[in-house]
């Protein structure tokens, strides 16, 4: 495996992360204020955000 082979492992791998933890975050504030609440629809884009960079990381 080159070194650019390993860098985009390693940031698709923080991406992963950083997803499982906005889709938490989304859920505790979908929980806590409501699906159309401000904050759960700003949690969602960002997550939309975040696999979008993980599907372009891909191809």
């Amino acid at each position: 495996m080159n070194s650019e082979e390993n860098l985009n492992e390693y940031n698709r791998e923080e991406i992963v992360l950083s997803i499982v933890q906005k889709r938490c975050e989304m859920l505790q504030q979908a929980k806590k204020n409501g699906l159309a609440a401000q904050a759960t629809v700003n949690c969602s884009q960002e997550l939309d955000e975040l696999m979008n960079q993980l599907v372009h990381l891909q191809n």
